[in-house]
């Protein structure tokens, strides 16, 4: 397998579980429960229960969130080294609120994940190999994602654009080997209205005409849809009863990233991160819910979708 390093974001989610979503000035009765998160280190986890030995790098504070969110990433196996501590700075956290069919809403205090800077990127990818998978996502800071990008060398770029906080410009695109956006970032990069499977291609035609090599609009319920420059793929969900969809979108770059670390056919690729994201819906949590190397294996011979490639 090739190497594996993630650049993203940290936090401390604390989830809220009730019956359904709030409507405004409606107060709930339900549970909270904490659990540890962040965009880029819920995708190393999930590259790490998969078998890889993912790098992280993000920015934590100095405090005891910071202490239990390194513990619990050193737990599952992601390897820890370029992980940096703003002094006298907050760990960023999360307030989601979960209803019983598995939808959320999500309110972001960003804390020291702002703090991680080009110079950081930098000094974290100073001795990562030249045929690794990079896995960038946009929670951090603009300049710092394409410091990333601009230094990416012959690594192979996974970008996922969640949250959009700008939209990408020529270059950027050029350096993006596959983008991963969700059907709400597609529309908003796309400028194209994303309800659809039909749509969906639509608007990943548009971002590989901009330059993007390869790009997967991840649909929920309808799976993903790929379009490279010599295939359109349209890899179906499998059903589940959801739980928690909290890290779904972090599930299935965790699975890619490892698929494509592990040279498997990109049709593989995508039926291997859908069945990953599909088995953590199933699980409260983030990092908690994502789904072991045999948990996947058993999953999709449950659904009669193993092949050898896969392992």
């Amino acid at each position: 397998m090739r190497p594996l390093i993630f650049i993203g974001t940290t936090n401390l989610d604390i989830n809220f579980y009730s019956t359904a979503l709030p409507s405004v000035g409606q107060s709930l009765i339900g549970t909270i429960e904490e659990f540890a998160g962040g965009k880029g280190a819920n995708q190393a986890v999930a590259a790490a229960r998969l078998g890889g030995t993912p790098y992280f790098a993000t920015m934590l504070g100095e405090d005891d969130a910071a202490d239990s969110l390194m513990r619990a990433l050193a737990g599952f196996g992601v390897q820890t080294s370029k992980i940096r501590r703003k002094p006298g700075g907050t760990s960023g956290k999360a307030l989601i609120l979960v209803a019983t069919d598995g939808t959320n809403m999500m309110g972001i205090d960003v804390g020291a994940n702002e703090e991680f800077n080009p110079d950081d990127v930098l000094a974290a990818l100073e001795d990562v190999p030249e045929d690794a998978v990079m896995v960038v996502e946009m929670g951090l800071p603009v300049d710092t994602c394409r410091a990333a990008f601009e230094n990416k060398k012959d690594r192979t770029l996974i970008f996922n654009p969640a949250p959009v906080r700008a939209q990408l410009t020529a270059a950027d695109c050029k350096l993006i080997d596959i983008i991963t956006p969700n059907e709400t970032e597609a529309e908003e990069l796309s400028g194209l209205h994303v309800s659809s499977v039909d749509q969906a291609f639509d608007a990943a035609m548009h971002l590989h005409d901009s330059g993007i090599a390869a790009v997967a609009i991840t649909l929920g319920a309808n799976g993903v849809v790929y379009v490279d420059a010599k295939r359109r793929v349209h890899q179906k969900a499998f059903p589940v009863d959801a739980v928690d969809t909290t890290a779904a979108g972090d599930a299935f770059n965790g699975a890619l990233a490892v698929s494509v670390a592990r040279g498997m056919e990109i049709e593989d690729s995508l039926c291997f991160a859908v069945a990953t994201a599909s088995l953590c819906v199933t699980r409260k949590g983030a990092q908690e819910s994502m789904p072991t190397e045999q948990e996947v294996k058993h999953f999709l011979a449950e659904k009669g979708a193993l092949k050898n490639a896969y392992f």
